[in-house]
């Protein structure tokens, strides 16, 4: 009977060992969000029991984050976030949609300019790759700088 009371032993130091394991993880996943923010940037906190807060970040002093709000600063206990936001760009999803969009209408225009074609012009399969290829050169660019202008609010903490 010596093995079970064992194997009830390691379970019952396993259970409750797991919130102290959860706790650590958290506080490490909050700091490596915190570490990577910089001066300045425009974020978003959710605290414990206060709500939400929102100016620009500055800097770390022990266990606090200077936050800029108008022309205060609040120190806020890093303990204290629920919730991180990081307000960026959408210059991601813009290259991905500028460079299908504009891909897609120059193959189009490959398409349509070898079908005006009287003689033999060769593989319009091919020729339309090219032009997909050369509109999405031009596209991804394009959109990544569109869709930079359009900003967008990200979560980094939990």
């Amino acid at each position: 009977m010596p093995v079970p009371k064992l194997v009830l032993a390691v379970v019952l130091m396993s259970l409750l060992g797991a919130p102290a394991t959860l706790a650590a993880q958290q506080l490490s996943a909050r700091d490596s969000a915190i570490a990577r923010l910089h001066a300045g940037q425009t974020i978003q906190l959710t605290l414990a029991g206060s709500g939400r807060l929102a100016g620009r970040a500055g800097v770390v002093v022990g266990d606090t984050l200077d936050v800029a709000q108008d022309d205060a600063v609040r120190r806020i206990p890093i303990p204290a976030i629920d919730t991180l936001w990081v307000r960026g760009g959408s210059g991601t999803t813009g290259a991905i949609v500028g460079g299908v969009i504009v891909g897609v209408l120059g193959a189009l225009a490959v398409v349509a300019a070898a079908g005006a074609c009287e003689y033999d012009c060769g593989s319009t399969g091919v020729q339309a790759l090219g032009g997909f290829l050369l509109g999405a050169a031009v596209g991804v660019p394009l959109g990544a700088v569109i869709g930079g202008r359009f900003p967008k609010w990200k979560r980094t903490f939990p």
